[in-house]
Formats: structure tokens, C-alpha cells, sequence
């Protein structure tokens, strides 16, 4: 593996002694959430937990879990972030948002040090996936407020790569600079934003690979999860295909490397991971095979600290050794738990219908959204809106929802009702939602 300058004192570590590294850190972060915040504060001590009991990973199950509704409901409380702010404002040098695709964007507070360590973080996962000095990477992110905006852009700067603000919109535009520039090009940006991109490049008579735009990082949306959508990224833009994790909370921070076989978790120091069944809360063993959800704890975060926060990022895990030669866990997004429900008994993830409609191309785009018409329990079809191609032909509408349809319930267990849409109808330059709850 090369020598990563990021993590020279961590990457050597085995996994008891990087326990053995976080464990201090750990107790100082607890000691400093009770005493600056009226927020944690009494949340440690409405479970009746001493912070001075926290001092090693075991005993974060101690401690309640949180959540981003609430940190929501406490910037309503009249501070600038929140009751949970720890430092003062005047140690703030950075605000930004949540992407707020769930409701009105949060602020997230930085002080020099948590910039520091997003950058940090960020640049080890960057340079997992395959991000380099002298790379010119297009960021094709909402610079307005998210944090994919500047805070990923300093993640590339920090590593050393050369980065163009674009932002979102004129995508005409973009396509025109792409022209321009000379040389081989990266972009970062959404998965379908790459799909939406690449129809408009078509619909002006360019060939998306005539750009030159040879590595995509991709971050916001599960998409590359799957085979025949990562296929045919690449395979028009004649790119390769990176995929990046993170949230807007905590920072750019899993990545894959190059033999795509899961996210390596890239937060070493900085964040503690743990694994959680979403329906006890009870917390799982990183093991090969498991499955939960990711919680995340900050352990060196100053302004906006984090305690044991739900990603709602269903995954699985794997820890055996990587053929790269790091050491830590990685892990396969199977979807969000806040996307996935149920119908009939059966637990249905988008990304798994995102998988299915690929089968039927190039009838179908492969974009689609679940629309959820009425209220649980779901015992009713649900809409699948899947966007039609161009090239196919009404003529062939019917036959085609009908196919859709038995297929989904031959591979999904899932009746649906399927609706076409024209191709370039749903994918979007933000994050593409994909369950549309209409209740």
C-alpha cells in the first residue's frame, strides 16, 4: 500500500492498538461535551451516566443515541447551532448546511481545528479512491450552503489536487468549459448528476467522451452500489468510477479503493464507528457478514460535536484484509433505513428496484422514483415512475410496463404499478430522490 502522509501514526496500528489510541481522546471529547453544552449535558445525565465512566469504546453503549432531527430541534432554541454548540463564536471561522432533503437545512458550526480534521479525513478517503496531486477535479456540488461544496473542495485542496468551483446548473455550460480545458479532467459530483450531464451532452450533438473527463468521484447517493449504473457511467463517459462516503455532519470520510470490494472507513482518530441493529438499538460486532447501521461518534470535534448520531445508512461489513493492504473495516451501502419499507412483510431498499430496471436496458434509463401514495401499512402497489429511452418506441409502452412489472415481482417480491417518464425526467443536479412518501 502507499505511504499515506495523513495517517502515518495510525496506519501501522492494529485494530486493539488504535482502540488503544482513540480510547483517551474519547474521554477528553465526553469530558468536553458536559461541560460546554447544556445539550449533552443533560443527556448524560438523564441516563445516569457519569462522563468519567466513558473512557473506552465498550462504554459508549452507555450512552442514548442521537439523531439529526435532534440537533434540528435544537438550533430552534435560539443559538446559532444549537444547544449542542460547544465552542464560542468567536472560535467559529465556517458555517454550512445540511443538504436538507428531509426537511430545512441544519447549520453545522467549524472551528479551525474541526476544518482541520475534515480535511484530514478527506483526504485519506480521496487518495483511497484513487485522487492525486495535479488531478483538475470539476466540483459539481451546491457551493450555496452544503457542505459538499467548499468543505469537499478543502478535502481536495488538502490533498493536493487542483479544483475548479463550479457548483450546480448551466450544465450547458459545464460541458463547454469541459471542451476547453485542456488535458484529462476528474468530476465530482452525484452519480445521476453524471447520467443527467451525459443525456444533455447528447441531446447538443457531444459524444461525453470526447471530453476527456477520465475519473469520476462520485459522493450523495448510493448509485454506484450498483453494477449496471456504475457500468454505464463509465462505459459513456469512458471514465472510471470512484465512490465516496460521508455527511454533511461529520465529513467526507469512507471511500473505496481501487478494487472496489467495500468503503474503507477512513476516520481513524478523528471518529469512532459503531455498528447498530435499527430496530433495537442494540449494538453488532464488526464482523465479515454483518449487517446494521452506522453510528458515529466525534472524538475531536470542537463547535459541533457528534454523540453516537444514526446514519441511517444500512450497511455490510467486511474486516478481513483488503488486497490494498489497509486493515480497517469497510462496508457495502445496501441502502438508507430511513429509505427502505415495507410492504406486505417484505423489507424493500430502492436500490435493490435501481438494480432490477437495469435488466431492461436500453428500454429503460434505469432512473426511477418510488412514489408512496398513502400512509403505511403498505399493503397497496406502489408507483414505479422509471424513465423510458429515447430510442424506444411508444408502440411499446405497454408490453414494456407490463415486463417491468412482472419483473420486479419475479425478482423483488414487490407488486407495483409502473409509469413511464421521458429520459432526462428524473435524474437532477441535487440528490435524486428516489422514495417519494406523498402522505
Amino acid at each position: 500500500m502507499e505511504k499515506l502522509y495523513w495517517q502515518e501514526e495510525l496506519e501501522t496500528l492494529s485494530a486493539d492498538g488504535l482502540r488503544a489510541f482513540e480510547a483517551p481522546l474519547l474521554k477528553q471529547q465526553i469530558s468536553y461535551l458536559y461541560s460546554q453544552s447544556d445539550f449533552y449535558r443533560d443527556m448524560l445525565d438523564q441516563a445516569h451516566v457519569n462522563p468519567n465512566d466513558i473512557t473506552c469504546h465498550e462504554a459508549l453503549e452507555q450512552l442514548p443515541l442521537t439523531d439529526k432531527k435532534d440537533y434540528a430541534q435544537a438550533q430552534l432554541e435560539n443559538a446559532l447551532i444549537g444547544r449542542h454548540q460547544c465552542a464560542p463564536i468567536e472560535n467559529i471561522v465556517r458555517l454550512v448546511g445540511t443538504g436538507g432533503t428531509s426537511g430545512k437545512p441544519m447549520r453545522i458550526g467549524w472551528t479551525r481545528q474541526d476544518v482541520h480534521a475534515y480535511n484530514e479525513m478527506g483526504a485519506r478517503a480521496l487518495w483511497t479512491l484513487g485522487c492525486r496531486p495535479g488531478d483538475l477535479v470539476l466540483n459539481c456540488f451546491n457551493y450555496s450552503v452544503y457542505a459538499g461544496g467548499v468543505m469537499d473542495h478543502m478535502a481536495f485542496e488538502h490533498l493536493g489536487a487542483s479544483v475548479l468551483a463550479y457548483g450546480i446548473g448551466k450544465s450547458q455550460a459545464l460541458l463547454e468549459m469541459f471542451a476547453d480545458l485542456p488535458g484529462p479532467k476528474c468530476l465530482y459530483s452525484t452519480p445521476s448528476y453524471a447520467v443527467r450531464l451525459a443525456n444533455i451532452a447528447e441531446d447538443a450533438g457531444i459524444a461525453p467522451a470526447s471530453l476527456n473527463i477520465k475519473k469520476g468521484f462520485f459522493s450523495g447517493e448510493a448509485g454506484l452500489q450498483v453494477p449496471g449504473y456504475r457500468q454505464k457511467i463509465e462505459n459513456t463517459w469512458g471514465m472510471s468510477s470512484h465512490d465516496l462516503y460521508g455527511m454533511a455532519e461529520l465529513g467526507c470520510q469512507s471511500a473505496e479503493c481501487k478494487h472496489q470490494s467495500g468503503m474503507h472507513f477512513c476516520g481513524q482518530g478523528y471518529v469512532i464507528a459503531e455498528l447498530m441493529d435499527p430496530d433495537t438499538g442494540a449494538v453488532k460486532k464488526m464482523q465479515d457478514g454483518e449487517k446494521g447501521e452506522l453510528v458515529y461518534t466525534s472524538i475531536r470535534r470542537e463547535a459541533s460535536p457528534l454523540l453516537r448520531l444514526r446514519s441511517h445508512d444500512f450497511v455490510e461489513v467486511q474486516t478481513s484484509p483488503c488486497a490494498c493492504g489497509r486493515t480497517g473495516f469497510r462496508f457495502q451501502t445496501l441502502g438508507r433505513s430511513d429509505d427502505m419499507f415495507v410492504v406486505k412483510g417484505v423489507n424493500i431498499f430502492p436500490t435493490a428496484i435501481q438494480d432490477i430496471l437495469y435488466d431492461l436496458q436500453p428500454k429503460l434509463t434505469g432512473e426511477y422514483q418510488v412514489a408512496l401514495d398513502y400512509a403505511p401499512p403498505f399493503d397497496y402497489a406502489p408507483r414505479l415512475i422509471a424513465e423510458v429511452a429515447h430510442s424506444t418506441h411508444s408502440a411499446q409502452y405497454n408490453e414494456l410496463i407490463k415486463q417491468t412489472e412482472d419483473l420486479v415481482k419475479r425478482k423483488a417480491a414487490l407488486t407495483v404499478k409502473v409509469e413511464l417518464a421521458a429520459q432526462g425526467s428524473i435524474a437532477s443536479e441535487h440528490k435524486t430522490k428516489r422514495v417519494l412518501r406523498n402522505y
